[in-house]
């Protein structure tokens, strides 16, 4: 167990990494032959993937599954609605994923062997996945025996096996991705003429001056765009007018919030548990654990690190005295000392950890009370911990741990090392398994207290719960059109929230908690409706549907202020351009022109075919490319730019050594890294995807 925690640690940025190729196997359903209808399957349909049905069963074992996965690698019982949701998305990529390649595997017969796979985890070729997770800490090196006493003992610990099931099927589906996605990268080259342009771009820097001609120097009136030249820009673009379905909505909200009233009573119910909290013949942990909003916390505690209420309390309490109440973070609270203690800042240690047998409990203690006993006779620590502990990273180090402070490790190991005796061998027992523990060396021990706090969160109470919902109440009763929403909105001066382009799956809608059922309803909904009371945490809701945009292409209407505002754009410059190459004609100079334009000369420097930007004139890949190309000493031909028309005259051109194979190089590079992270979202990009996840979650 101590080597799968270790591993989790180390696992998680990389699974999460490799994720969108993880593609967990599932159970197929046979929908036929349960004799449900075709119109009781399209019911259950939760996509349709290139012509592949996809039950609500099987994407919700797929998202089971990862939950499971993600409660064991947290250590929490429980998930947040956050993460739930971020689990569905991740479950629904690698279905999608799944379906899509899965196919194309197929058809070119890509797989991974068992052979490959045994590479991949013990072989010459180990994964950088296997390779971070078993790496010892101590040498830096991959440790393949790791590996091996790994895969020998996760038959006996379930939540191992299902780890190493989780990671050995994301490496095979990384590893099929790669195949394919190679095949790709190598059917892109690059041409010795391309590497050697691009090498004499980069290897050119220019210092220059130019001007500029903005595209608002002209009036929007010196320029016409008739309906007819939009209509045709819309036709021959249609693709950049797609639309997904959304909505838009407004919406009031009604805070349920604790009132001056709601703080005094939880002052008082605190109160009335002091006398019991502060009775000397009780349990203070134990009943913090059983009455208070503050979990306990047995950690003992320096001075320094209390704030300065409590550490003035403590320097000058006898144990069991009580301080507060006082209020903190929301919460009335008041604190016992439960204990002074003289304790170390930091131990060193080291442990043999065995793991339990649920099999066979007895074995495994009857092994502990003979290596305490070999140990107690002076037996060596460290040739046992590298023949029988189960905790490998340290066992290749004889057990050794280190010094460690306290709170570092999991809390029987730390109060049997930090309330032990240096040199004494002692066991614990963890989650991980029963530890024995040699104490070799204590810190200067100081003084530090053990406290326990009891909380009370102020929080509404009914009353005002129902007070605000009466409010909401009677607000959604006497305003139930659009019309009458705003106006009141208006006259009691309150704030009106707005969710826009709203996507049939999107989780949230500003801060609202949890405000799926929102979504669904704008979905349902028709313009003008006014939506029931929500309630979302601690609040309620009112909304009003003020739009629905359909999928497909946007109507010509809805864009045709962007068009004309595009075509004018594009006549400006071509007026700014004729005008920039009279002038050029003429043959002024650059200062010249500036000054029959109105315009300023700008300079710039250092400027080559990498530069992001130029100062003065903003993001202009057309300015640099000018500026790069142009011979020095000349005044340019124009070119137009995002912002404006230029024209400018190199200053000065300097040229360094560059290596065209190093070049080539770099363009391959970046090649095969635009295949492998444009790739997948290409294929998905040209595959039809139904998705009807809206229709249940």
């Amino acid at each position: 167990m101590a080597t799968l925690e270790r591993i989790r640690s180390k696992g998680g940025v990389l699974v999460a990494v490799m994720i969108g190729f993880a593609l967990f196997a599932f159970i197929m359903t046979d929908l036929l032959s349960s004799g449900n209808s075709i119109f009781q399957r399209s019911k259950m349909e939760v996509a349709e993937i290139n012509g592949e049905s996809v039950s609500i069963q099987e994407f919700q074992a797929r998202v089971s599954e990862m939950e499971e996965y993600a409660r064991m690698n947290s250590g929490e019982s429980a998930l947040d609605n956050e993460m739930v949701n971020r689990l569905r998305q991740q479950a629904w990529n690698q279905m999608v994923n799944e379906v899509i390649m899965g196919e194309k595997y197929e058809e070119l017969g890509i797989e991974v062997t068992p052979a490959e796979l045994l590479d991949m985890v013990t072989g010459s070729n180990v994964h950088p996945t296997i390779r971070q997770l078993f790496t010892n800490p101590q040498t830096g090196a991959f440790d393949k025996q790791q590996v091996i006493n790994f895969l020998q003992s996760k038959q006996y610990d379930p939540q191992a096996n299902f780890y190493w099931t989780f990671v050995e099927d994301q490496i095979t589906k990384e590893r099929l991705f790669s195949k394919y996605s190679g095949l790709f990268q190598k059917g892109f080259i690059v041409t010795d003429q391309w590497a050697e342009s691009e090498a004499k771009a980069r290897s050119t820097e220019v210092d220059f001056n130019f001007i500029m001609k903005r595209l608002t120097s002209v009036d929007d009136e010196e320029v016409s765009v008739n309906e007819s030249e939009i209509k045709d820009y819309y036709n021959n673009h249609t693709d950049d007018f797609k639309q997904d379905p959304s909505r838009d909505i407004e919406y009031l909200t009604f805070d349920v919030e604790p009132t001056d009233e709601d703080r005094e009573l939880t002052r008082e119910r605190l109160m009335e548990m002091e006398s019991d909290f502060s009775a000397p013949n009780v349990d203070a942990a134990q009943f913090v654990r059983i009455n208070s909003d503050v979990p306990f916390n047995s950690r003992y505690m320096k001075p320094a690190a209390l704030d300065a209420e409590i550490r003035d309390f403590v320097t000058s309490a006898s144990e069991g005295d009580v301080y507060g109440p006082y209020f903190e973070e929301n919460t009335f609270k008041l604190t016992r000392l439960v204990d002074v203690a003289q304790i170390p800042d930091s131990v060193k240690a080291r442990h043999i950890l065995l793991r339990n047998n649920p099999q066979n409990p007895q074995a495994t203690q009857a092994l502990t009370d003979s290596l305490v006993n070999l140990l107690e006779n002076d037996a060596n620590f460290a040739e046992l911990a590298r023949q029988y502990s189960e905790d490998q990273g340290s066992a290749i180090n004889g057990g050794d741990l280190g010094w460690f402070r306290q709170g570092q490790m999991v809390q029987p190991f730390n109060d049997a090392v930090f309330f032990g005796d240096e040199g004494e061998i002692v066991t614990a027992e963890s989650q991980f398994g029963t530890h024995i523990i040699h104490i070799q060396e204590k810190g200067v021990p100081t003084t530090q207290y053990q406290l326990a706090t009891l909380g009370r969160e102020v929080t509404h109470s009914s009353k005002t719960y129902q007070n605000v919902y009466s409010e909401a109440t009677r607000f959604a009763a006497l305003n139930n059109t659009q019309e009458k929403f705003n106006n009141a909105i208006e006259e009691e001066n309150l704030t009106k929230r707005y969710g826009r382009d709203l996507n049939k799956n999107d989780q949230r809608i500003g801060s609202l908690e949890s405000p799926r059922k929102l979504v669904k309803w704008a979905f349902d909904a028709e313009v003008g409706d006014m939506s029931p009371i929500f309630e979302f945490g601690d609040q309620f809701v009112i909304a009003v549907l003020t739009e629905i945009t359909e999928e497909g292409t946007m109507p010509l209407a809805d864009v045709s202020s962007r068009i004309e505002r595009q075509l004018m754009d594009d006549k400006k410059k071509e007026m700014i351009l004729a005008q920039l190459q009279e002038e050029k004609g003429s043959g002024k100079s650059l200062q010249e022109i500036a000054e029959s334009l109105e315009a300023e000369v700008q300079s710039a420097s250092d400027i080559n075919f990498n530069a992001f930007q130029v100062a003065g004139a903003g993001v202009e890949p057309a300015l640099v490319s000018l500026a790069v190309y142009s011979p020095v000493n000349e005044v340019s031909e124009p070119a137009a730019g995002n912002n404006g028309v230029y024209l400018v005259q190199v200053t000065n051109k300097e040229e360094t050594e560059t290596s065209v194979e190093d070049i080539k190089q770099q363009l391959k590079n970046n090649l095969n890294s635009k295949v492998s992270y444009q790739l997948l979202q290409t294929i998905r990009d040209n595959v039809d995807v139904i998705d009807n996840r809206s229709n249940f979650y």
